[in-house]
């Protein structure tokens, strides 16, 4: 692997720097500087692959999955308010 300088950049693997920056979400473990802002813990804000590898490999972030939640359904059609009690249990 030959590590170059590209755009002043620093030193970085030539197979990355050939990549383009691509923005994805990240989840922000702790609080940090991310994009040139200050980013509290539990943010979820969109950086570019180069600097959401940054922070993940330093622990501060991780890459933001959205979770499905489970939509609730109330089968009761029409049905406003029941009237009726709670049926009692038979005693043993």
């Amino acid at each position: 692997m030959v590590l170059t300088t590209e755009k002043a950049e620093g030193v970085i693997s030539s197979a990355l720097s050939k990549k383009e920056n691509d923005m994805k979400k990240y989840l922000i473990l702790s609080d940090t500087l991310a994009d040139s802002k200050f980013v509290k813990a539990g943010d979820v804000v969109e950086l570019s692959t180069d600097e959401g590898n940054t922070l993940i490999g330093y622990k501060k972030a991780e890459l933001y999955t959205k979770k499905e939640t489970k939509k609730q359904s109330n089968r009761s059609v029409g049905l406003k308010t029941s009237d009726t009690s709670k049926p009692k249990k038979r005693s043993k």
